[in-house]
């Protein structure tokens, strides 16, 4: 039935990125604990489960079964585990805070409706105004012949003959992702992959954008607001190129170096930020927080097998940046461990590949 499968893809994509997000923003301090940080952190964090699940067993010959099986009840477990931790944790602790009349701010209110209306235009466009690309006939095809045959990566995508793993193709298996989808769903794959994906993944997209915007003018009400319909405008008129991450993010979002470039990277720049902003206040860096950007890296190397290289580069440059600036030589530690997904999966493509 469609309703239950609407249903399904809304457990898997909705309800258990915001139970794995809950989890990790209860250890983070309470400004954090916004709706919009727990989805984009549990995506991450999903993703990144995927990835480390999705490797190995690819390699070992596995069928596509036993890989839903298998993430699909480590996510449910995950889910419940941070539902439950929220609930202990912040739901049931009681805050004091001050009660006082709430002002109104009508002009906040007309900008979050502008970038909504934009947002929405973007969303149906997305959706109606399908961009077909060459890329489709390998990526979309992967998932759609492992699902339909029970095979990861053993068969080849153009002309359905079969092969030896492909190993630049099997560390970033972000394909694998939509036929697990596929799968659960019922939903076939290339309806999954042209529509469902647009559908959360440029929103989440744009709450990392939001959240990067809240750090960067706090205390002005409407600043975020106006930042966010700038944001819209320059990604609804990015196709400057076939390249931009614009293009990529409203034509090509099924495709892994699209959820890179438009998820990973800017959701990493966000963390880091966090980071630099607890240090600048002589704060303490929370482990979870490491946690998260861990699960960025890993993330990265499941939508490309070149976002390993990227992302530790990145890390690299921002990571030194702060070790100078705040002389904070202990960074180093965290900085290390969250760079080892990274380092595994880039020394795998250059020895496997």
């Amino acid at each position: 039935m469609p309703v239950l499968q609407i249903l399904v893809l809304l457990f898997f994509m909705v309800l258990v990125p915001l139970a794995l997000g809950a989890g990790v923003s209860a250890f983070i301090r309470e400004m954090e604990r916004n709706i919009c940080f727990m989805w984009v952190a549990g995506y991450l964090i999903m993703f990144a489960v995927f990835q480390i699940i999705c490797v190995p067993m690819i390699m070992k010959f596995c069928l596509l079964t036993s890989l839903v099986w298998v993430f699909g009840i480590i996510c449910v477990i995950l889910a419940m585990v941070g539902g439950g931790i929220w609930f202990v944790k912040v739901s049931r602790t009681v805050s004091l805070r001050v009660v006082g009349k709430k002002e109104r701010n009508k002009a906040g209110l007309v900008l979050w409706a502008v970038f909504g209306i934009l947002l929405l235009i973007q969303l149906v466009a997305a959706i109606f105004m399908v961009c077909g690309d060459g890329d489709d006939a390998f990526y979309v095809a992967a998932a759609t012949v492992a699902d339909g045959s029970d095979k990861m990566y053993l068969y080849l995508p153009y002309v359905g003959g079969t092969t030896k793993l492909d190993y630049r193709h099997v560390l970033a298996p972000l394909p694998m992702f939509i036929a697990f989808l596929s799968r659960v769903t019922g939903f076939h794959t290339a309806a999954l992959a042209h529509t469902g994906m647009q559908v959360f993944l440029i929103p989440v997209t744009y709450g990392i954008y939001g959240l990067i915007g809240d750090r960067l003018f706090k205390g002005k009400k409407n600043a975020v607001a106006i930042f966010m319909i700038f944001v819209a405008i320059v990604i609804m008129w990015g196709n400057v190129s076939v390249y931009t991450s614009e293009t990529f993010l409203l034509t090509r979002t099924r495709q892994g170096k699209a959820s890179l470039a438009n998820l990973a990277i800017p959701a990493l720049v966000l963390l880091m930020y966090m980071v630099g902003e607890r240090l600048a206040e002589k704060k303490k860096v929370e482990k979870a927080l490491w946690v998260m950007v861990f699960a960025a890296i890993t993330a990265a190397c499941l939508c490309s097998s070149f976002g390993g290289f990227l992302m530790a580069l990145l890390l690299g440059v921002i990571g030194l940046c702060m070790i100078v600036t705040y002389k904070r030589w202990s960074l180093i530690v965290p900085l290390f461990i969250s760079v080892i997904p990274a380092a595994v999966y880039s020394l795998m493509y250059v020895v496997l590949g």
